[in-house]
């Protein structure tokens, strides 16, 4: 008993270890950036006074240790697929080396690969959960009445399994090397909090390549005012490519959450929200291009 807390204890340090100076690197950031009140998308408004923000990092710092465990199943099940058309020697090479048809590109050209590929899987994936019953689990991240960067940590474990941790699986079997995944989660962690920012920077014309803030603000919105639309994590152009792109010139959103009053604020409510009967038979928002 003994052993197993101080593995237990041993790993929660581990992970904390890499998660809490991120986070507060991030805040540091972030803290700097809002001294200028002409750089704000929603003026007045400081992440340290988010209404959400308890919610935002109980999510952080829960999932941070949790979610090495959340990957658990999906990995187990990749495994037993392989297991069956694969020698263990194999499967070894698969994720030490990559054995995929995008194993043997040089490290450079999988990276350009991963980075739009996910990008592309993501921006689908995303959609999905905007409809049916995948939206029960998808509606926690966008609960949030203040979006800053900490709303990037509020997502709900099934929405993690489903949507990131699914399309890295997909990654690795087609043959991306770990070493690039592991390389690109510092761009990944950045350019998560970045959409998320409380910063009214567009990028002019960048803005139908690159997803900025006030692109990634629109979608935190009601549906009727631009909340579907803007699906890409990272690259907008896939919006602007499948007709879902959606930033009118010279306006900037201030008002975001979700249509049901019933949705609760805390993390274990949000949790065990979408298994309630209610909302299963709720509607979600229907997909709809943005014009």
């Amino acid at each position: 008993m003994t052993d197993a807390i101080y593995a237990i204890l041993h790993n929660m340090v581990e992970i904390y270890s890499k998660q809490i100076p991120t986070m507060i690197l991030l805040a540091m950031g972030f803290t700097l950036l809002s001294a200028w009140e002409s750089q704000k998308a929603s003026p007045g408004k400081v992440w340290w006074r988010n209404p959400g923000l308890a919610t935002d990092l109980t999510y952080g710092l829960v999932h941070a240790f949790a979610g090495q465990y959340f990957k658990l199943p999906v990995v187990i099940f990749i495994f037993v697929l392989l297991a069956q058309i694969m020698k263990p020697d194999q499967i070894d090479d698969l994720f030490k080396n990559g054995n995929g048809p995008l194993s043997r590109l040089p490290f450079w050209w999988q990276v350009a690969i991963y980075v739009a590929g996910t990008d592309f899987c993501l921006y689908w994936i995303h959609r999905v959960f905007h409809g049916g019953a995948m939206w029960r689990f998808h509606a926690a991240h966008h609960s949030a009445t203040e979006v800053d960067w900490t709303t990037t940590y509020r997502f709900h474990p099934v929405n993690l399994m489903l949507q990131p941790m699914l399309v890295s699986v997909v990654m690795l079997t087609l043959g991306i090397k770990l070493e690039v995944m592991a390389f690109v989660v510092p761009f990944d962690i950045v350019s998560a909090a970045f959409v998320h920012a409380n910063v009214n920077w567009t990028l002019g014309p960048l803005k139908y390549v690159i997803a900025t803030p006030v692109f990634h603000r629109w979608h935190h919105t009601m549906p009727e005012e631009g909340g579907n639309s803007n699906f890409a994590p990272t690259f907008s152009l896939f919006d602007y490519v499948f007709g879902t792109f959606y930033m009118p010139e010279g306006k900037l959103p201030q008002v975001f959450g979700i249509d049901d009053h019933h949705h609760p604020e805390g993390y274990l409510a949000q949790l065990l929200y979408p298994f309630k009967k209610k909302t299963a038979e709720s509607a979600a928002p229907a997909i709809v291009p943005a014009e």
